[in-house]
């Protein structure tokens, strides 16, 4: 039955995908969930349990459903523990790490950022050195140093085609995030430059994020930002009011001290 789920999945027909899969978890529930199973009915039923639940999330995360993709990653993370518990010691599936990656990355960009690192402390060291993880946790700290041209170049070496979906919903707000720093660093910027630091494949790509924007476009598709803008100088900076908190500061912690 989970061979109907996975070729579903393949022709990309995602709704007969999850039929398949829900039919699977009522056929599995039938056959092994009997209160007196012995330990090996128990360990197998584990399994399927998590198999359906890995299925899941790749279907959520092929067909973009982020509800559905939560819901299954939780089973997962469900399952996972509860086959480490297992008096029979089951084996980590070859998947785990692949899911906890992909879970982690959407946390990310969902600036669950609590959570992600919850999610990193409940997780096998085992599992954290995989690859398909370490991949996300560079991107998080690329992310937090505002490293934002790094993230840009890890979009096309991704370690799973599962993580595009994500990624590119990261991509659009470190685009952002790009294009505002754009804007206060840069008089003007060519179109074959903003299209390589924004991170586009194409120039149109690049002119209809700038029309989105609302900025300006010359002839030659260039952008030019706000020319009215001035730069700031050491006289706009309130040096008084600096000083004077910090040493409100300083007494502060003397007095706490």
């Amino acid at each position: 039955m989970l061979s109907e789920v996975q070729t579903a999945m393949k022709s990309g027909d995602y709704d007969a995908a999850m039929t398949a899969l829900d039919e699977f978890k009522v056929h599995a529930a039938m056959e092994f969930g009997k209160p007196d199973a012995d330990a090996k009915t128990r360990g197998e039923e584990l399994r399927q349990t998590r198999e359906a639940a890995e299925r899941g999330v790749m279907i959520s995360a092929s067909a973009r459903d982020e509800g559905g993709f939560e819901r299954h990653a939780a089973q997962a993370k469900a399952a996972y523990d509860e086959c480490e518990r297992h008096e029979t010691a089951i084996e980590r599936s070859s998947e785990e790490a692949l899911i906890v990656g992909l879970n982690l990355l959407r946390l990310l960009v969902q600036n669950r950022i609590a959570e992600f690192h919850t999610e990193l402390e409940t997780t096998n060291e085992a599992v954290l050195g995989d690859a398909r993880v370490q991949a996300v946790l560079e991107l998080e700290r690329f992310l937090m140093e505002g490293a934002y041209n790094k993230i840009a170049a890890r979009q096309s070496a991704l370690p799973d085609p599962s993580y595009e979906y994500f990624m590119s919903m990261l991509m659009d707000t470190v685009r952002d995030e790009i294009a505002s720093c754009a804007e206060s660093a840069y008089a003007s910027l060519t179109a074959a430059d903003a299209t390589k630091i924004l991170g586009f494949s194409n120039v149109n790509e690049y002119k209809a994020y700038a029309e989105s924007r609302e900025w300006n476009i010359d002839a030659a598709g260039n952008v030019v930002f706000n020319e009215e803008s001035a730069p700031a100088s050491a006289k706009d900076i309130p040096a008084m009011q600096l000083i004077n908190n910090s040493l409100l500061y300083a007494k502060e912690l003397e007095r706490i001290v």
